[in-house]
């Protein structure tokens, strides 16, 4: 039985504290300050000489006295451990430091996309006028190199290259993913563009060798799914379900996972662990004859579990399992009990411990509220229905695992990737057994390498297996109505939906929590009527800031006209434009492409009008407008456009060279024109 009263669960409430400190830290993004360390070390020597005089002074009766300090501790704890976690905040980060070279470790594996490597390379040193100093900080790295050749970079290696580097671009365009904010969550701030040219390899096996061990043995069992695999999407689900490698995957395929609602298959967790752990406990079962070949059977399954987990890249999720079944296995082993929510609050804070930045890791959050969910609401779920028939309670017990972990996971997975897969209880009962099979299956085709037949046979079946459960998920992505699209919630509609869940379960316990559930979901409908009545009566003029494109979008209610080169297919468009106008309800977009014909285009919309020169001539046409859109990558002579043109905004589009909006900008300013480049300056949105 669970026990659920916060006496049995004590780890679980100083853990709340202490994420509620780290929470704090990440989001008013505080810097190391000696009054939090003075305030941290005034409580713990309190609670040091709490525990020293506990007796003496019957500090038993003044338990709130005693709570309230711990509880303080904690909280410190949180904000101290993340503020000291900042690498940007040291005196010898790499930026702080003068540098005409700087000198790193590569980080990761770099990953390959054209003729493109990225990867992130730990700096070590800075050389300025022959001076090599140590420093620390990461940096993101773009190497354009040859395809012709061999990149000869791997995790490890070190590099010297020139230091010239720029700060992390923001998200220049409403409700486009923040990838700045995202980097900064691992220590990213800077990054650079460089050829192959500008770097030179000095050194190698300088990273972590246990890391480097595993990396290398993970490519070679990556290479055992591409040499005996014949489908690709085959080799790409092996080696992303079985070890973790992502690289591989198509857009296409993570799109049927992601709308059937079964990314957590392709997401190494704690599922894959367990499976793992099953089979391990299963060929070890000879051991446990005798206490002594019981503790051998334990150490062996804790010390392969974590191997697995380090071949997987160790992310949060793997971790998280990881962790926990070992703190299960060693009490299990001597014969204690445990309580399920203090070894997850624990695994929490192991993992928080070693870097506060895993609680804003979506796989991190995802895994312990699914698990969460799974520990509370599985038994209740699966309570509701009961049978003897075998077959039937396996399905039923699938179906209750899928409904208690979408229930916990589905605020949260709405709140990042806005869509809800509607016939998910159907994929997850689906899924289960290939998932279950392709893990067995693989691992068994892996340790057969010494063994051609074999290695030959699994690898068909293998390739069968997962071709079957693609196009079975595929199929189930095109039921009609499969996924709710376009749902974006935000942080207050988040806590909302989970308090109405706390109030539920409270509710299926003691009936008077009934009244919380009322007012839970009077708050959220209330919340999410206001957001439709604003998409009904939206009237918006919103001009995007794109590298090399056009994009304006003149919306009216849940109708836009996009006025936009880009295609639908574009990465471009899904990255930087659909977010929004997903944001905003919009179901109906006509597509206008500005750039078809050399003309220029007049376009009115709500008592504004917009035009947009995008030809190369010197012949202006004579007209009034609020905004004026430069558009033909030509340095052109601002007064005779003046002459012709009266406006109150010049914009001047990505589709410009740099030099281009230089010299334009130049012209606007001595002009004393108001101008708003659309390249790497923010999107201006007009509500009209």
């Amino acid at each position: 039985m669970i026990a659920y009263f916060k006496t049995e669960v004590p780890f679980l409430r100083l853990v709340l504290i202490f994420i509620v400190g780290v929470a704090l830290s990440i989001t008013q993004n505080l810097a190391p300050n000696l009054w939090y360390n003075y305030i941290w070390f005034g409580c713990i020597i309190s609670l040091l000489i709490t525990a020293l005089t506990y007796k003496y002074f019957k500090l038993y009766l003044k338990r709130h006295y005693t709570g309230l300090l711990v509880y303080i501790t904690m909280f410190i704890s949180g904000i101290v451990l993340c503020n000291q976690h900042k690498e940007i905040y040291k005196p010898n980060h790499f930026s702080k430091l003068q540098a005409q070279q700087l000198i790193g470790v590569v980080n990761e594996a770099p990953k390959i996309k054209g003729d493109v490597a990225r990867f992130t390379l730990n700096i070590k040193n800075n050389v300025h006028n022959y001076k090599i100093t140590p420093s620390t900080g990461k940096l993101l790295i773009a190497l354009r190199f040859d395809t012709t050749k061999t990149l000869n970079l791997s995790y490890g290696d070190l590099i010297i290259l020139k230091s010239k580097y720029q700060i992390t671009e923001p998200a220049y365009n409403p409700s486009e993913f923040n990838y700045r904010r995202y980097l900064s969550f691992q220590n990213i701030y800077h990054q650079t563009f460089i050829n192959q040219r500008q770097i030179s390899k000095i050194g190698i096996n300088e990273g972590n060798p246990i890391i480097a061990f595993a990396l290398d043995f993970r490519e070679k069992q990556v290479l055992k799914f591409n040499q005996f695999l014949e489908n690709a999407n085959a080799k790409a689900v092996a080696s992303t379900l079985i070890l973790g490698y992502r690289a591989q995957l198509d857009k296409e395929l993570l799109t049927t996972y992601s709308n059937t609602g079964t990314m957590h298959v392709l997401s190494v967790s704690g599922m894959h662990v367990a499976i793992v752990v099953m089979l391990l406990s299963y060929l070890l079962g000879f051991l446990d004859k005798q206490q002594k070949t019981k503790i051998l059977k334990t150490i062996i399954i804790i010390f392969l579990v974590w191997f697995y987990a380090l071949i997987t890249g160790l992310a949060p999720s793997v971790c998280r399992a990881a962790l926990m079944i070992t703190f299960v296995l060693v009490a299990k082993a001597r014969s204690s009990s445990v309580n399920i929510f203090n070894v997850l609050a624990i695994s929490a804070f192991i993992l928080l411990l070693y870097n506060p930045y895993n609680l804003v890791n979506v796989g991190f959050q995802l895994s312990y509220v699914a698990v969460g969910g799974l520990i509370y609401l599985y038994p209740k779920v699966h309570s509701i229905y009961q049978t003897q028939n075998k077959i039937i309670g396996f399905i039923w017990s699938t179906m209750a695992v899928s409904i208690a972990a979408q229930i916990a996971t589905a605020p949260i997975s709405l709140f990042y990737f806005h869509q809800f897969p509607v016939y998910f209880i159907l994929s997850n009962v689906f899924i289960v057994i290939p998932a279950v099979l392709i893990m067995y299956v693989g691992i068994a085709f892996l340790l057969s390498w010494f063994y051609l037949p074999a290695i030959k046979f699994l690898g068909f079946i293998l390739n069968k297996l997962i071709i079957f459960t693609n196009d079975g998920l595929h199929f189930i992505e095109n039921i009609p109505h499969a996924n709710i699209t376009q749902v974006w919630l935000n942080s207050f509609e988040i806590i909302l939906f989970y308090l109405l869940l706390a109030s539920i379960t409270f509710t299926v316990a003691n009936i008077k929590y009934l009244k919380y559930c009322y007012a839970f979901i009077t708050l959220i409908v209330f919340s999410l009527t206001v957001k439709q009545f604003k998409h009904m009566n939206q009237k918006n003029a919103t001009f995007f800031s794109l590298r090399k494109n056009t994009a304006i979008a003149l919306i009216e209610g849940r109708n836009a006209v996009l006025i936009t080169d880009l295609d639908k297919e574009e990465f471009t468009y899904t990255f930087s434009v659909k977010p929004y106008l997903d944001s905003c309800n919009v179901n109906n977009i006509e597509f206008i492409n500005p750039h078809l014909s050399s003309d220029e285009k007049i376009i009115n919309f709500n008592n504004k009008s917009l035009k947009i020169i995008n030809h190369q001539t010197n012949f202006y046409s004579k007209s009034k407008q609020d905004w004026l859109l430069l558009s033909s990558n030509k340095v052109i002579n601002l007064d005779k456009v003046l002459t012709k043109n009266k406006f109150e905004t010049l914009l001047i589009d990505g589709r410009n060279r740099d030099f281009v909006i230089k010299a334009l900008k130049l012209q606007a300013q001595n002009l004393k024109i108001k101008t708003h480049t659309l390249k790497r300056e923010f999107a201006l949105e007009y509500k009209l």
